[in-house]
């Protein structure tokens, strides 16, 4: 499920066939268009191309079809929309580890291709998530909502997304924190000067945030000046893979670990917590390393990534184009 992207697609049975089409492996079956009665091909030579950050990408045929969503509920009939546009995947490639679970991405991002903005009328426009925090062992399902079936969450903010060269859901930054403590960066320090979005952009389809240069190293130097003045508790740690990481002798879970917050016009914060701040790992002499999962941006944008947005309630409304969110417990949110 990808803000960041438009066109939705899945690999289909076309995959299977040399020379020219290339799976990766998955759970289900590959989608069998040529057996489905309710398949269209748009047109023979018209063809997307979907390139991701990390390398992933999938190449193929515009197409139409009814998707169905089932009721939880046994007395209530299926939903279907007909005649949704999407990509019928024939060379595929996906780098991540997850790769084995994922049929294909849902483009749910600020583009006239998303399935989103395809059945928009429908859902007024408004959809939600609520991302569990990875460290929380077998969580229930999290679901992705529409229209009347989105609660706000307690305490809710909104922003006004700002429209960007890209269609991104771009919101418009004015400053970093760290541990509650506003870091007063220029412009220049968190926006490349040839940077065509200047703002930070809210993408589920990244796992991690990326921040132009001077911001993340803006961000390090003070996170190392915090750990530093707990000499006595935390280490910093040299992984050899670039990345900030500090330990400590385990069994403090994520006391005293800082977080980061983003500040918006209007006074507008969103706090990422700790766990949505730093990996834990336990290294085998028992000690807690504490990996920063944010990254220099390769692409010189601002982007918030999904290990970010745990325990917070997204809102988006495409009509009026506005982010609502409140901190929420993503783990009951059943």
């Amino acid at each position: 499920m990808d803000t960041g992207g438009g066109l939705s697609w899945t690999q289909c049975e076309g995959c299977k066939i040399p020379p020219e089409g290339r799976c990766y492996p998955q759970k289900e079956d590959y989608f069998p268009n040529s057996k489905s009665k309710s398949y269209i091909l748009v047109e023979p030579k018209l063809t997307y191309q979907r390139q991701y950050g990390d390398g992933s990408y999938s190449h193929g045929f515009y197409s139409k079809e009814t998707f169905t969503f089932h009721s939880t509920s046994s007395s209530s009939p299926p939903l279907k929309f007909s005649n949704i546009i999407f990509g019928c995947g024939i060379k595929n490639h996906l780098r991540s580890s997850k790769a084995f679970l994922i049929a294909g991405v849902m483009g749910m991002g600020d583009d006239k291709e998303s399935f989103v903005y395809q059945i928009k009328n429908q859902i007024g426009g408004r959809f939600s998530y609520c991302f569990v925090r990875n460290d929380v062992e077998n969580p229930l399902p999290m679901y992705l909502r529409f229209g009347t079936n989105i609660k706000p969450p307690q305490s809710p903010k909104t922003l006004k997304f700002q429209k960007a060269v890209f269609p991104v859901y771009n919101v418009n930054m004015v400053d970093i924190g760290v541990n509650g403590e506003q870091l007063h960066l220029s412009k220049a320090q968190m926006f490349a000067p040839d940077s065509k979005v200047k703002g930070l952009i809210i993408d589920s389809g990244s796992e991690f945030s990326h921040l132009y240069e001077k911001a993340y190293d803006a961000i390090v130097s003070k996170m190392d000046k915090y750990f530093l003045e707990r000499k006595g508790e935390f280490t910093k740690e040299n992984l050899g893979n670039g990345r900030s990481c500090y330990s400590r002798i385990n069994g403090k879970k994520y006391n005293n670990i800082p977080g980061v917050t983003f500040y918006f016009e209007g006074g507008v914060q969103l706090d990422i917590i700790p766990e949505g701040t730093f990996q834990r790992n336990i290294d085998p002499r028992r000690k807690e390393i504490f990996c920063l999962m944010f990254f220099r941006s390769g692409l010189n944008l601002n982007i918030l990534g999904a290990f970010q947005q745990v325990n917070h309630k997204f809102i988006y409304n495409i009509n009026d184009m506005t982010l609502q969110f409140g901190r929420e417990d993503c783990a009951k949110n059943g």
